[in-house]
């Protein structure tokens, strides 16, 4: 029996959103059903959620420094704050693997250069996947275009919208990548009618009558909490049954910007009918228990995974035409998309789907449909392996 080869996941967080969510689904399945690779994960030194379903799944893990690259280092050149990490965690990353022979590192983010470095002057070969869209400032774009270019040997984009990105700053980056939708499957089952009822109560001081509209996501820039507050109100006034539910934290150390929608929304006298929920380990419940999800990002996203969840709650969803969003909505079909930062079709888009409940559940169950057949993490996880053995 052949040995497995070892494939190291590097995440630049312990938390359970987007990327680190399809990291997840990457080695679980990994883990499972892979005869010919074994996965290990490098993490941050603190503790989060992701740690601990690694651990519930015994999966090999690696705690070392981890730099989280941002706009600012860059902006002020840290690069010498960045190599002293670096090294700090090769050290670990050499003890921890010694006498285990790494076929890849695969890079989860552009945000981390540790499998960069590592890769020059080491055998593995190295794998970025790139899970953002980065514009700005503007030399932001070309630094990561470069890194890819220079530090990788295969590139694996997570939508269309950053393929496009990327391989207009940079042609060159065209020949070493692949896009590779992200995959996301639903691991419980659907809420009763009973249990609905009783959570929407429970969290959402929501009964039946009510209307709930979600946003999940954290509290940024950009994923458009101010927009949708804005509209909330308009409609408000319309609709006196509507809800407006928020649920997610901030980043660490910005929590600014949630205090901000806090003052906002006392501001607008709204206390009454917004409600705030912390992060979800699983957030499959919450989602059942809203009755439309709104994804209202104000810049690109690459990808807008918590759509694709909502879609698999059978949920209508409304959301930004902007990134990688309109790779797998289709406008009036698996949702309704609006402009960007457009009050006002994102107010029409609202009530179309609060007033006619045959729309509604045409959209929820297009959407459904849609997510089975084309994005579900068997067939990701696929086109990952024919990565991997392409390469080692």
């Amino acid at each position: 029996m052949k040995d497995k080869k070892n494939i190291v996941f590097v995440s630049i967080s312990n938390d359970l959103y987007g990327s680190s969510k399809v990291l997840l689904s990457l080695v679980l399945k990994m883990k499972k059903e892979s005869s010919d690779f074994y996965p290990i994960v490098c993490l941050p030194i603190e503790e989060g959620p992701l740690k601990e379903v690694l651990m519930e799944n015994d999966i090999k893990i690696i705690e070392m420094p981890i730099v989280k690259l941002t706009r600012s280092m860059l902006r002020f050149f840290k690069i010498f704050s960045i190599l002293k990490e670096y090294f700090k965690a090769k050290k670990i990353f050499k003890r921890e693997t010694l006498g285990k022979e790494i076929a890849c590192i695969h890079s989860n983010t552009l945000a981390t250069l540790f499998g960069s470095f590592f890769c020059v002057f080491n055998k593995p070969k190295h794998i970025i996947h790139v899970h953002e869209i980065m514009d700005r400032p503007w030399f932001v774009k070309y630094f990561f275009a470069t890194i890819m270019l220079l530090f990788s040997n295969k590139i694996v984009y997570n939508s269309f919208a950053t393929e496009k990105f990327f391989n207009k700053t940079c042609p060159l980056l065209k020949k070493k990548s692949i896009t590779i939708l992200n995959g996301v499957d639903r691991d419980s089952n659907s809420l009763s009618k009973k249990e609905r009822r009783e959570l929407r109560l429970e969290i959402f001081k929501a009964n039946e009558e009510n209307f709930l509209i979600g946003l999940v996501g954290r509290f940024n820039r950009l994923k458009g909490h101010n927009l949708l507050l804005e509209s909330f109100k308009d409609l408000s006034l319309k609709f006196s049954n509507i809800k407006l539910c928020f649920v997610g934290s901030s980043p660490k150390n910005q929590d600014f910007y949630y205090f901000s929608i806090i003052n906002r929304i006392e501001e607008l006298q709204l206390k009454n009918k917004v409600e705030i929920i912390d992060f979800q380990k699983n957030i499959y419940p919450i989602l059942d228990a809203l009755d439309v999800i709104i994804v209202p990002s104000t810049e690109p996203e690459s990808f807008g995974i918590i759509a694709v969840e909502a879609m698999l709650s059978h949920r209508a969803v409304i959301a930004s035409e902007i990134g990688g969003i309109p790779n797998f909505i289709t406008h009036n079909e698996t949702g309704i998309l609006f402009e960007p930062n457009n009050k006002e079709q994102l107010n029409k888009a609202l009530e179309r789907v609060i007033t006619n409940s045959n729309l509604k559940e045409e959209l929820e169950e297009n959407a459904y449909k849609k997510c089975i057949y084309s994005l579900s993490t068997d067939m990701m996880f696929s086109k990952f392996t024919s990565v991997y053995n392409s390469i080692t």
